[in-house]
């Protein structure tokens, strides 16, 4: 594309002439909106401008780019962000709707506001089908699903575009949005057979649709069985499925299979392609059996099929398969990682890229429940890449927006479903809450002595075939599905995510967690499991659309569990002078029982607390100032006090002694507890070479101790806590992180990043 016409005719003469031109014809497009090509000819033509004004002694005009682009349509408002969306098939893309999920930051984007992209090659306000889905508390937008449909992507390569608001938008639902009905007369159909020994189960899309157009639509049955997830001219998505058919009533069938059908439509309003995502579960809660079961399963959506066999569907786990109907366009939206970050809804990375061996390296799919790279048991001591604030596979994505790496977290937030923490109710057609629940337990369900109230809640036993060769864990589990709905807004993701949250309370005994407040403080019996539960809970009231009753639910779990702990310790400060969780002193120091905590798991929680309130809850936003008082305690106590305070290069510390015996008084200051736990170094000036000398084994000036140079060591897991530190203005938090970033013996996070998490300013 050249120089439009409007504004090369204001560009005829040179002298005075583009002063008319600036005037007529610049606009909020920058050099970077120009394409390859567009930026040759500029270049040129600037340069042409250049020599013409500086030999008759004038300063050059800049060349306005809109005399490429055209005038700028976008009005007065600011983009918003950029996005890339890649071809990654060999054919042309041509007229293809593309569907993501995108975040934004606080203010940028308000429902009253239609949403428009423009590309380079296309500078004119094109809509975009924007399907809400969360409000920030001032009400703008916090998290929506965009459909929108591009021209031309050619075959492995990308077209940028920038999204910005303009012009009032249109309240109701939107016009000429595609029905169940359009999608039925366009001959869609899709269908399982699963094969289960003598036992033919079936589930077929096109009679479940037609049976709920017979009963009025899908706003006219409960939403277990039918629910829009899109809607819009572009878009539409429907959620709909449930107990297999078969021989047996509904009532006997332990699996179920689902259909998210998201039915795409161009301009001229042809619907053009489906994307069906089929989801099989072996996961009611209260059905009249339970155990694993062994099928051959076929699954077929329009021309395309696929089949497993003699798969071992474990109890209490799904899997499922993505299909088209129509073609599948293979393109992938990749959003600006900056901007996702600075949303808060994840972590602020260092500014490193993964090196481009461990992409190319990277599986992109694993077959039906196998675990990826999961660890098969969860609590297995030691590091494992699912352990973070996010896991490997998430922060690999989140610090690149590489494809490679998007196929990676997405094979492994899938993968995920091959453990046992997938409890759903049939009644609600949602994932169990201790709501309906209040007495429901996993951790003591075979103690049916305890009360009757636990023993009506209890769910159904296994029976039959039970075992697993994964083994899912609390204090180990990591971030599932979150970040992967956030950018796709993929069902099936957030129904992981809000699994992995239902279940971290339905474990814990009723008791412990108060019966339905859900509280973690004496529920959970790790630091680490509390710190990566809030973790996961916030997620899951975050990710959760406002209008979906799971979002109140994990909302109010929140709030409860604040209000513990502040009631327990910001109550009582003086019964904790040492700002940590003090009541887990289950670790031995030096040969003395029960007298330590390990400092890293609480680094976990702080860090924790300190994200939920960047997630917007800020009920957590006083005990998180109080926690981290600890991390910035052990980096900057020494300052005053060399020989005596404690060493920040002994902030990593596997294990630090609190008191100074079982059932004794907790420790009044660091010095003490520094002192208690390392009497070798005790007067000696802090980071001095004769220090590190009595290091076992010496280490150098500027190390800290317990693994510093590993991506996940002790040093590395401290580091978010330190940032989030930062990020909440911890008074000397500052020269604490100040500290911790010059040490002299640092990890390379590039394949590992888990932990590569920086302040936000």
């Amino acid at each position: 594309m050249g120089i439009s016409s409007t504004c090369r005719r204001a560009l005829i003469g040179i002298t005075g002439v583009l002063a008319v031109a600036t005037s007529t014809c610049a606009m909020a497009w920058t050099y970077n909106d120009l394409s390859s090509q567009q930026k040759t000819l500029y270049d040129q033509e600037q340069n042409f401008i250049n020599y013409v004004y500086t030999k008759a002694g004038l300063t050059p005009p800049k060349l306005p780019y809109s005399i490429f682009l055209g005038p700028d349509t976008r009005g007065d408002n600011p983009d918003i962000t950029d996005v890339t969306v890649r071809n990654r098939s060999d054919n042309d893309a041509s007229y293809q709707v593309v569907t993501y999920g995108q975040v934004f930051k606080k203010d940028d984007y308000r429902p009253n506001k239609s949403l428009f992209y423009s590309t380079p090659s296309n500078p004119s306000s094109q809509g975009v089908q924007a399907d809400i889905k969360s409000y920030y508390d001032d009400g703008s937008v916090k998290h929506a699903i965009l459909s929108f449909q591009l021209d031309k992507v050619p075959a492995h390569g990308d077209v940028r575009i920038k999204l910005f608001t303009n012009g009032d938008r249109a309240g109701g639902s939107p016009p000429g949005a595609i029905t169940i009905s359009r999608l039925l007369s366009s001959g869609f159909d899709a269908h399982i057979t699963i094969q289960n020994g003598a036992d033919t189960l079936t589930q077929n899309a096109r009679t479940l649709l037609q049976a709920i157009i017979d009963q009025g639509g899908c706003n006219a049955v409960p939403d277990k069985i039918c629910k829009t997830w899109l809607s819009g001219p572009r878009t539409s998505e429907w959620l709909i499925g449930g107990r297999m058919q078969g021989a047996k009533t509904d009532r006997d069938n332990q699996l179920a299979a689902y259909f998210h059908i998201r039915a795409h439509a161009s301009y001229s309003g042809q619907i053009t392609n489906a994307r069906v995502d089929t989801v099989v579960e072996n996961d009611f809660t209260y059905g009249k059996t339970a155990g694993n079961l062994t099928y051959d399963a076929t699954i077929k959506v329009g021309e395309h099929s696929f089949q497993i066999k003699n798969l071992t569907h474990y109890d209490h786990d799904r899997w499922h398969k993505v299909l088209w109907w129509g073609t599948d366009p293979d393109l992938y939206v990749q959003p600006d990682m900056q901007y996702l970050q600075a949303t808060r809804a994840i972590p602020k990375y260092a500014a490193i890229k993964p090196d481009e061996s461990t992409l190319a390296s990277l599986p992109a799919s694993y077959p039906p429940m196998t675990n990826g790279a999961q660890t098969q048991h969860m609590g297995d001591v030691g590091a494992q890449t699912a352990i973070g604030p996010l896991p490997r596979w998430s922060a690999l994505y989140a610090l690149s927006g590489d494809p490679r790496a998007f196929d990676y977290m997405q094979a492994n937030d899938s993968a995920v479903g091959a453990y046992g923490f997938h409890f759903r109710d049939a009644t609600t057609g949602r994932p169990v809450t201790i709501s309906d629940h209040p007495y429901i337990t996993v951790a003591a369900r075979r103690d049916t002595s305890w009360s009757p109230d636990i023993r009506r809640d209890l769910y159904t036993a296994c029976s039959g075939d039970c075992d697993s060769p994964y083994q899912y864990n609390l204090a180990h589990h990591p971030s599932i599905g979150f970040l992967t709905y956030l950018v796709t807004g993929d069902y099936y993701y957030l129904e992981e995510l809000e699994f992995a949250g239902s279940y971290a309370e339905l474990w814990t005994n009723p008791g412990y967690r108060q019966d339905a407040k859900g509280i973690l403080r004496g529920a959970a019996d790790q630091i680490r499991q509390q710190a990566w539960t809030l973790r996961t809970l916030a997620q899951a009231a975050y990710a959760t659309p406002d209008a979906d009753p799971m979002h109140g639910y994990f909302t109010g779990l929140l709030h409860n569990i604040a209000d513990d702990y502040d009631s327990y310790y910001l109550q009582h400060k003086d019964q904790h002078p040492l700002h940590i969780l003090d009541n887990y002193t289950n670790y031995s120091v030096n040969g003395n029982e029960s007298v330590g905590i390990p400092p890293w798991q609480e680094d976990f929680f702080a860090w924790s607390t300190s994200y939920a309130t960047d997630l917007g809850f800020k009920e957590f936003e006083p005990f998180a100032q109080w926690l981290l008082q600890f991390q910035v305690g052990r980096m900057t106590d020494w300052i005053d006090r060399p020989d005596t305070g404690f060493c920040w290069t002994e902030a990593s510390v596997y294990a630090l002694q609190i008191k100074p015996a079982r059932g004794a008084d907790f420790f009044s200051s660091l010095d003490e507890a520094y002192q208690a736990t390392l009497p070798n170094l005790a007067g000696l000036k802090c980071d001095s070479q004769t220090y590190h000398n009595y290091m076992p084994p010496p280490t150098q000036i500027g190390e800290m101790e317990g693994y510093s140079n590993s991506p996940a060591g002790f040093p590395s897991n401290l580091q978010p806590a330190l940032a989030a530190s930062v990020d909440r203005g911890v008074d000397k938090s500052d020269k604490a992180w100040e500290i911790f970033a010059h040490r002299s013996v640092q990890p390379r996070y590039n394949d590992y990043p888990n932990w590569a998490i920086v302040p936000r300013q």
